[in-house]
């Protein structure tokens, strides 16, 4: 996904965890002049799994007591002209199976990390990034995400700029990336070069001329992508306002020497209105590209959520829309988001069409200033050719009871649910989880130079 795809899809997990998550509050500590924020947690927990799976004959249950550790660090540091963002987590959990007795190991890392640097009164930039995420490239739901293989990526880029005039910048970059894979991924590398003209038009608007190409590598398979687009962007009392039109192309060789093109109309439309106490967001995208190409692109918002998993993709047009709503309006002392978003996916190398959906609705109740209750239900479901008829999906539901025992502790009890029902060549999942969590945190603040 590009960065927009990965806006949106930042926008959507934000309103299924924001009502969620109960931040530890801790005083903050001093730090040296140079460093914005650092903040984390560690915890401790035990849970007890139960998984039903429907089989030819039955249905075979399986229940597993499990301990583990979890933890999670964050920060953004800044000094002049260079800054340092970064956000990382993980989890290492030991389960063991009471029918077999057999003893397994489970563990999973995600998180970003990114240092630019950039002065105005410069006409040189550059940044460097990594990022370890889940990734699948498969079009099947499972029950823990945690099954899905780990990838890094690694990027790297430089832009150079002009200005023609006093309203005008002139960019020139260059943005590589190279991803190292587990278990059944391949390695991928992609490299972009592109311009941007950029003009302001008034106060609160800017018009922008876009051009781009891109070379990626994946399993012998070597895609270039030219794009150009013309966008424009508004500042608006209660809200921001763009879109942007144009084209891609793109040609992919295959390792026998075959040649393929590939052509699309592309576009964007996002319209946010914003107030003290809700958001709300809706955003069209129309684009063409691919998993190994994104690599160059890619650089998350690493202070929202991360997404569990991220898919990988041959050559695709893809048409997406997506809704979000936050607000703090429902009472005085909860929070409620929900989000949906549809997207159609036409791959230019099989020809397959698939379609995806995504739904969530979560809410949030301060119940005291020491405890607080969540509730979130997310749903999401695969379809083919066919956009009403769903082949795989997972009904997930979340329950969160937190309880403040000091002012850096936190004690929690969490039930999560999780439903997997497929018309595919596999059996239907049920698992819940019962997890009793302890967390100690910190957060230390400083004031930037």
């Amino acid at each position: 996904m590009d960065l927009r795809d990965r806006k949106a899809t930042r926008h959507l997990l934000f309103s299924v965890c924001v009502a969620c998550l109960w931040p530890i509050n801790v005083v903050g500590q001093s730090l040296s002049e140079s460093v914005t924020q650092v903040s984390g947690s560690g915890s401790v927990f035990t849970a007890l799994t139960h998984t039903r799976t429907d089989t030819a004959t039955g249905t075979d249950t399986n229940t597993e007591p499990s301990l583990g550790v979890s933890g999670n660090v964050g920060g953004q540091l800044e000094s002049g002209a260079n800054s340092l963002a970064l956000q990382y987590g993980g989890t290492l959990e030991t389960r063991r199976d009471l029918t077999g007795g057999d003893q397994t190991d489970s563990s999973s890392v995600t998180g970003a990390s990114r240092y630019t640097h950039f002065d105005p009164a410069s006409r040189f930039d550059f940044n460097l990034g990594h990022t370890v995420s889940s990734v699948r490239n498969n079009t099947g739901f499972v029950i823990n995400p945690s099954s899905y293989d780990t990838q890094n990526t690694l990027s790297a880029g430089a832009g150079l700029r002009f200005f023609p005039g006093d309203l005008s910048t002139l960019r020139f970059s260059g943005q590589a990336g190279k991803s190292f894979g587990s278990g059944d991924l391949d390695d991928q590398e992609s490299f972009t070069a592109s311009s941007e003209l950029s003009r302001r038009l008034s106060e609160r608007s800017t018009g922008s001329l876009v051009g781009s190409r891109s070379w990626s590598d994946e399993d012998g398979v070597d895609i270039t992508i030219d794009s150009a687009q013309l966008v424009y962007e508004l500042l608006l009392e209660n809200g921001t306002f763009s879109i942007g039109a144009g084209a891609s192309r793109a040609d992919t060789e295959f390792p026998d020497g075959t040649i393929t093109e590939s052509d699309a109309g592309t576009g964007f439309l996002d319209r946010t209105w914003v107030a003290s106490d809700w958001r709300t967001s809706i955003q069209y995208n129309r684009r063409l590209s691919d998993s190994a190409t994104d690599l160059s692109l890619d650089f998350p918002e690493i202070f929202d959520f991360l997404p569990d998993t991220i898919r990988i993709r041959d050559l695709v047009v893809s048409d997406s829309v997506l809704v979000t709503h936050n607000t703090s309006r429902l009472c005085s002392a909860c929070a409620l988001g929900v989000a949906a978003e549809a997207a159609v996916f036409e791959s230019q190398i099989t020809g397959a069409t698939t379609h995806e959906y995504t739904a969530s609705v979560s809410l949030g109740i301060e119940l005291t200033a020491l405890q607080r209750l969540s509730f979130a239900y997310i749903w999401q479901g695969d379809a083919g050719e066919k956009a009403g008829t769903i082949i795989d999906q997972i009904h997930r539901f979340n329950t969160s009871w937190t309880r403040q025992l000091a002012e850096d502790t936190s004690f929690s009890v969490q039930l999560n649910q999780s439903y997997l029902r497929s018309r595919l060549a596999r059996s239907d999942q049920e698992q819940f989880v019962l997890r009793l969590v302890l967390t100690k945190g910190f957060s230390l603040t400083g004031q930037p130079k």
